[in-house]
């Protein structure tokens, strides 16, 4: 990824769309801390790249089950392999214990009534491509088995307001995201 600024951010399934049940990040209960953990699900990420002119950062997130003890682990890396930074316990989901259906990565910006939203991703729209626009590259599947595929088809893409932010369609496992900012809702 490509980022001007970034939150690793999970979330955990809920049955009610979230009005009484599901949670956010280390607000979901059990999470369990990997020894030496330097980052936890929702932390902000601070280097990032100097986008256009300064280097490209790439940052490695893996989520994956834990074939002996059904645990979903969650795993960072920053311009290195991904290292563990600690666990879900399978003992905290009903169906996902099991196997999970669909998975979901994406990118958001937020602010309060007619304040001007923060830049998405390096501040460029997509169409600046690499070394301008942030980007998700390798995209990967992972089976149950641990063999890993990448993601290049039956993707349901979501835009909430084209003009101020887009993102491109994934193409060899990659796509491109982001905006400047200073959209008013």
């Amino acid at each position: 990824m490509v980022l001007h600024q970034a939150i690793m951010r999970f979330k955990l399934a809920s049955i009610d769309g979230y009005d009484a049940t599901g949670c956010y990040n280390m607000d979901c209960p059990g999470f369990i801390w990997a020894d030496g953990a330097v980052i936890a699900p929702g932390d902000a990420i601070h280097q990032v790249s100097d986008v256009p002119n300064g280097p490209i950062q790439n940052i490695t997130l893996r989520v994956v089950k834990d074939k002996t003890s059904g645990d979903w682990w969650v795993h960072y890396g920053f311009n290195k392999i991904p290292t563990s930074v600690g666990y879900f316990p399978k003992s905290l989901f009903s169906y996902l214990a099991q196997k999970a259906n669909r998975m979901a990565f994406g990118a958001f910006v937020i602010s309060k009534k007619a304040i001007p939203t923060p830049p998405m991703g390096s501040g460029a729209f997509p169409n600046g491509g690499k070394g301008r626009a942030a980007s998700f590259t390798d995209l990967r599947f992972i089976d149950q088995n641990g063999n890993s595929r990448p993601i290049t088809a039956n993707v349901t893409m979501s835009v909430t307001d084209a003009k101020c932010h887009s993102i491109t369609a994934i193409k060899n496992a990659k796509c491109f995201y982001g905006c400047p900012g200073g959209c008013v809702k």
